[in-house]
């Protein structure tokens, strides 16, 4: 593209330029001893029942990093479609470009998959909570249990997007926010525009794994008054109606430091009765289990 029409329309305030988002990074090298990997990982699916929906694509994108340097070089990329043996939903089709023709014989090759993620000291994903469920339910045995040993972080929890003046977590509005666009819902092609939201907003991988290393409590205060909801809401409690892995209660996460505050509190407000909180189920949280529904098995 002409350079002086780019600049012109940069300097425009009618215009707004984006670039594409690029699938390749030039190595930077490590001044640090200590070298370590992640993997990003993206899947389209079925559906959005990780219990019943298969996999159809999967992107990986390995990279390495030091805590001093940063993100230093790409080291691994794969990308696979997969025959679900069933026809893919038109809606599915629709929100991933992904046909019947497209998956039609295709297999994963799960062993490189596995070696990727045996070798990758973290589990990156633009909402965990998701792709992780699939991987530990949707995946052979022995990826189940490889994922089930790694910490996990998410670019969408684990980053505070809204502190940093963005409106949205969505994949495809930060990138554009940023001054990027790409052909979304393909997933190693989210996984580079994942990359990016590392590499161009300053500081949001050094905040990522902050966040990867806290400790959290999942607490339920089971039996509570049914005329303190309100208040349990306001805290920011949920309800559980006993129809998945919680029991029947009001149930939130609190940072592990915050316990016995928040049992005080529990006591003094809602059960109005000392000690009363030292029975209510609990149970840690930490980055191995976080984003997974075993962290929601008391």
């Amino acid at each position: 593209m002409n350079e002086e029409l780019v600049e012109s329309l940069l300097s425009h305030s009618d215009y707004q330029v984006l670039k594409r988002i690029q699938e390749s990074f030039n190595a930077v090298t490590p001044t640090a001893d200590k070298v370590f990997q992640a993997v990003i990982i993206d899947l389209e699916t079925m559906g959005l029942s990780p219990a019943s929906d298969e996999i159809i694509e999967i992107g990986l994108l390995a990279f390495s990093f030091s805590n001093e340097d940063g993100i230093l070089s790409v080291e691994h990329s794969y990308n696979e479609l997969c025959d679900p043996g069933r026809p893919i939903p038109e809606e599915v089709t629709k929100i991933t470009g992904i046909t019947n023709e497209d998956v039609k014989g295709k297999e994963i090759d799960w062993p490189h998959v596995l070696e990727i993620i045996h070798s990758s000291h973290l589990v990156i994903c633009h909402n965990s909570r998701f792709d992780r469920n699939f991987l530990e339910k949707q995946t052979p045995s022995t990826v189940q249990e490889a994922i089930k040993t790694k910490p996990f972080a998410c670019t969408i929890q684990d980053i505070d997007w809204k502190e940093r003046g963005y409106e949205s977590a969505k994949l495809d509005y930060l990138n554009w926010k940023l001054g990027f666009f790409y052909d979304g819902h393909r997933a190693l092609t989210d996984c580079w525009a994942t990359l990016n939201l590392l590499l161009k907003e300053q500081g949001a991988f050094d905040e990522l794994k902050q966040n990867v290393r806290k400790k959290e409590v999942l607490i339920c205060a089971n039996n509570a008054p049914f005329d303190k909801k309100d208040l349990l809401k306001e805290r920011n409690y949920r309800w559980s109606d006993g129809s998945k892995n919680l029991p029947k209660c009001w149930w939130t996460c609190i940072p592990s430091h915050s316990l016995a505050e928040e049992k005080n509190w529990l006591d003094e407000v809602i059960y109005q009765s000392q000690g009363r909180s030292d029975s209510i189920p609990q149970v840690e949280i930490t980055a191995h289990k976080r984003y997974s529904s075993r962290a929601e098995i008391i």
